[in-house]
């Protein structure tokens, strides 16, 4: 024997030892990557595995995969291996094809681990060493034994160096058999499609495992070279490159798609890696062992994702791993390997490869799962649920960790043994554990006894709490029955206000309406304008009055909204320009509104809470302003400490002023000055009351400042809404002067209708008072509509259903809602129930803010109160007006 061949064999034999080391390494990694109350169980199986197979591969195994071939199809002789001891290189090879046969077994047992019982495993390796291993490298491999010749597959042209599919399918495709037969573990998977990914106990020992199986790769795919030829180095290195970019894909992938990395994740790409390259690391170049091993990553991760979409439960990753990786690596020959070393075209190849891989599927899944199938009619091949909890390294084999006998131990705690734990070694890191364990149930037993203690003295306070709950349940009884006191006097103070609004309004409206008819038909007389002009003032006045007792009523009860819309700031000025204009001439008083800096076009704030502020307080500074004095508005726009933009008015006035000590009550309700004030000038004292609590609804204030014979100063604040879309007046008192200020409806100065409506308007009016009957069918027949009246709700709703049953119903119906006999609630309602859908509008007295709600509700479609608004009625004469003059007039009851 040369030194050649003593190298050869030498080569052989250390591979073969890296190839047994590798066990070290897949014991580690399915150990690191089960949970603990299982390693033992999976340390044992592994130890079984490489007994079991080897004994088997010896005695028949060899011969069926190496002997001398029936057809291609299954080896003959050497049965047991025995070599004569002329060929040492013989016997080292049979020892190298040894290994990679329990390899192919220990490969498969891993995906079922954690509840696969350890005869099941037992039998899974029988089958799989001693026959589907040796028969499919017959078909495969046979030529490698030298003077043999090749199986019906590799005769074929089917090429895997080192065994992708000889030996990692093999294994990958048994794994599937069985987790396809004992199901998933419990709790990784339900109904819902959800998943539970198990944590592995130790993560460091998976990790050395990794790194052992790397080293044992060498020897994998080195020693399949059946000696230390020149091609070796280059092996080694395809072997290399392959592994690190599977895991450098891997890290990138989760890196991007995950942002977080998983340790097992990486591992199994560089398995992935070496799983593909062996197939062909003998001829490929180093980037096509690079392009390999990222494509295996990729493969991997796709198959992972395609068994947990299937609810197949691959303990650590052995069918992606070593099977869909395989797989790939047996194709990628077609692929990557120089067409030189073909014997066919790379088509051809690719269908050959193609086959060898479904044939390994084929033979090996459908072997395994019938097998095992028949067989778990006879032996119990899963765990329990209660073994499965348990551990299989108790259920099968007796045996515990530390960790288990504390879980142990603390569950007999929780069950009422107090015992300290005793059993456990001290200096191991459970022991240590264990003993801050029994230092933790030493304190909890002294906190018990100091808590029955306590509890005792907590029962004697709590007989002393519940003498004075007792007596706190009578105070809260009382003031229960305060609250509720309280409630109905609010409740009694709101029907108040709205019984007083609407007995005051109604027959304001005749006042009111009739003296504007007087006024309209005196023909200029002045005596009677003057008596006329008295009696219209101060009926204002005391609707007025009305109007700020309700506002302060829902500003006190919280009823009183301010609404925030988008208005301009120049046009509402002008407005209350040309109102005041008209107090202030009638005094003799120079009033004169200016602005400083620049002014918002718009603002976003409630257009007519602030025109009722502006309006009181000018009003107030004409009124306490002697004839020929001066009363000014400058309005500006400033931004608070807070950032925040506002609007601000100064009215400034040369009137008699205020004392500090006055100034004290300025804003209570009903209170003013003194009470000369009061005989000398009028008032309530609501207006500033209102107005500073508007102010602070509107997101401001309103403060005073004031010195006696010489004046005051108001100064309101307002919120003007969002910055970033304001635009600006550069000449505020330009764009002022700019506006012109229109009339507000459409009649002349003597009152006389300036365009009458295009159509006629028939007016149904339900009203029971006589005289506000004639004032409102007056107004709307001066409108040029055709008036029906009704004195109750019954006759308003038998009215309206005839005209409309004669085909000539009115064009909307005017309903007061307080009526006798029927109200307008009722008759609105009932019109509505029978299929009534012509317009019915609220005519009433009642002002309160639920009371336009509670119209509507009733099924009206508009709302207006008393005493009778003249544009309102004309607004809705023309809303509602028939365009094509009726041929026939509705008759009108006087």
């Amino acid at each position: 024997m040369d030194l050649h061949q003593q190298i050869d064999i030498v080569w052989v034999l250390v591979c073969t030892i890296f190839v047994l080391f590798m066990q070290a390494g897949f014991c580690c990694l399915e150990s690191g990557l089960s949970r603990s109350k299982n390693s033992i169980h999976v340390a044992i199986k592994n130890v079984v595995d490489v007994c079991v197979v080897g004994i088997l591969f010896w005695i028949f195994g060899f011969g069926l995969m190496f002997g001398t071939t029936t057809g291609g199809l299954i080896g003959t002789s050497h049965f047991p291996y025995l070599n004569p001891g002329t060929d040492n290189f013989l016997s080292a090879f049979f020892l190298f094809q040894l290994m990679l046969c329990v390899t192919a077994a220990t490969i498969a047992s891993g995906a079922s681990a954690e509840r696969m019982r350890f005869t099941a495993y037992v039998i899974l390796a029988v089958v799989l060493g001693g026959l589907i291993y040796p028969v499919f490298g017959h078909w495969a491999w046979t030529s490698h034994f030298a003077g043999k010749a090749p199986g019906w597959l590799e005769s074929l042209g089917f090429k895997d160096f080192s065994g992708s599919t000889v030996v990692h399918s093999i294994g990958a495709w048994a794994a599937l058999a069985s987790i396809v037969i004992i199901g998933p573990r419990l709790g990784r998977f339900d109904k819902t499609q959800s998943k539970r990914k198990f944590k592995g106990h130790n993560l460091t020992l998976a990790t050395t495992g990794v790194f052992i199986l790397w080293i044992g790769w060498f020897g994998f795919n080195g020693g399949s070279e059946f000696g230390f030829t020149s091609h070796v180095p280059q092996i080694l290195i395809n072997t290399f490159i392959a592994s690190a970019f599977g895991a450098t894909t891997l890290l990138i992938w989760q890196f991007y798609q995950r942002k977080q990395i998983e340790i097992e994740n990486i591992l199994n790409g560089l398995l992935a890696g070496l799983v593909a390259s062996s197939a062909s690391c003998d001829v490929i170049s180093p980037i096509s062992a690079a392009m390999i091993g990222v494509i295996a990553a990729i493969v991997m991760e796709c198959g992972v994702w395609l068994l947990e979409r299937c609810q197949l439960d691959d303990t650590i990753g052995v069918i992606p791993v070593h099977g869909f990786a395989g797989v790939w690596g047996t194709l990628a020959v077609a692929f990557f390997v120089p067409a030189e070393f073909l014997t066919h075209s790379r088509f051809e190849q690719f269908l050959v490869q193609l086959l060898g891989c479904a044939v390994c599927f084929v033979w090996c899944f459908s072997f395994c799962w019938v097998t095992l199938r028949i067989v778990s009619k006879y032996v119990r091949l899963r765990a329990t649920s209660e073994e499965e909890e348990m551990g299989l390294n108790m259920a099968d084999h007796g045996t515990s960790t530390e960790m288990y006998d504390l879980l142990n131990s603390m569950e007999r705690h929780i069950q009422g043994d107090s015992s300290p734990i005793e059993d456990l070694d001290e200096h191991s890191d459970v022991g240590l554990i264990a003993q801050q364990y029994n230092r933790v149930s030493e304190k909890r037993d002294q906190a018990l006894n100091e808590l029955q203690s306590r509890t005792n003295n907590l029962e004697l306070v709590r007989s002393e709490l519940e003498k004075k709950t007792s007596e706190l349940e009578v105070k809260a009884e009382r003031l229960k029955k305060a609250n509720e006191d309280a409630e109905a006097a609010s409740r009694a103070k709101s029907e108040f206000l709205a019984n007083m609004s609407h007995e005051i309004r109604t027959p304001m409206t005749a006042v009111l309406g009739y003296t504007d008819l007087l006024i309209e038909e005196s023909w200029g007389r002045p005596g009677s304008l003057k008596l006329l002009d008295v009696i219209k003032r101060n009926g204002n006045y005391l609707l007025e009055l009305i109007n700020d007792i309700l506002d302060l009523s829902k500003i006190e009860s919280g009823n009183l909204t301010v609404e925030t819309i988008q208005f301009s700031l120049m046009e509402k000025m002008k407005e209350i320009q040309s109102l005041m204009n008209i107090r202030a001439e009638h005094q003799e008083i120079r009033f004169k509104l200016t602005f400083n800096g620049k002014i918002p076009e718009r603002i976003q704030s409630d257009p007519t809470r602030l025109k009722q502020i502006l309006i009181n307080l000018i009003g107030n500074a004409i009124k306490f302003t002697p004839d020929g004095g001066k009363v000014s508005v400058e309005t500006s726009f400033l931004e608070s400490e807070s950032g925040k933009p506002m609007l601000q008015f100064k009215i400034q006035d040369t009137g008699i002023g205020m004392t500090q000590e006055q100034m004290k009550n300025l804003y209570q309700p009903f209170v003013q000055a003194d009470s000369s004030t009061t005989r000398k000038f009028g008032g309530t004292g609501l207006g500033l009351a209102i107005s500073k609590r508007l102010s602070e609804m509107l997101g401001g204030d309103l403060v005073c400042d004031s010195v006696p014979e010489q004046g005051t100063v108001f100064t309101l604040t307002i919120s003007t809404g969002e910055m970033e879309s304001m635009s600006f007046h550069d000449d505020p008192m330009a764009a002022l002067k700019a506006i012109q200020v229109g009339s507000r409806d459409n009649f002349s100065a003597d009152g006389s209708a300036q365009q009458k409506p295009k159509g006629t308007c028939s007016v149904l009016l339900a009203e029971d008072g006589v005289d506000n009957q004639r004032l409102i069918s007056t107004l709307l027949k001066k409108e040029g509509a055709k008036v029906m009246l009704a004195e109750n709700g019954d006759i308003a709703y038998r009215c309206a259903m005839n005209a409309r049953e004669q085909g000539n119903p009115f064009d909307v119906i005017l309903m007061d809602m307080s009526m006798p006999v029927l109200d307008g609630y009722g008759a609105t309602r009932k019109l509505r129930e029978q299929g009534y859908n012509l317009p019915i509008v609220a005519l009433t007295a009642h002002a309160m803010s639920s009371d336009r709600q509670k119209c509507l509700d009733a099924g009206c479609d508009d709302y207006t109160t008393k005493p009778v608004n003249r544009n309102k009625l004309r607004e809705i004469v023309e809303t509602y007006q028939s365009l094509i003059p009726e041929e026939e007039v509705v008759e009108t009851v006087g």
